[in-house]
């Protein structure tokens, strides 16, 4: 699966470590990762693919544990 910008960055600086650590890192990071999912959904939609709708999109292409 693909992996979003935002989950990259999480991995890539390690923020997961932080946020188990410091409770507003991860309300933070959680609410970036509704963001940009709620993102890719909107874009999704003024698209013409051969999906139902966005959600089904993101689900198929980004989700890999439900937003972990």
């Amino acid at each position: 699966m693909k992996q979003t910008a935002t989950n990259y960055l999480i991995e890539q600086l390690e923020l997961k470590v932080m946020a188990e650590h410091i409770p507003w890192v991860a309300k933070i990071l959680d609410n970036a990762i509704e963001m940009e999912h709620e993102q890719i959904i909107d874009a999704f939609e003024h698209i013409d693919f051969n999906l139902d709708d966005g959600q089904q999109y993101y689900n198929q292409t980004f989700n890999n544990e439900s937003n972990d």
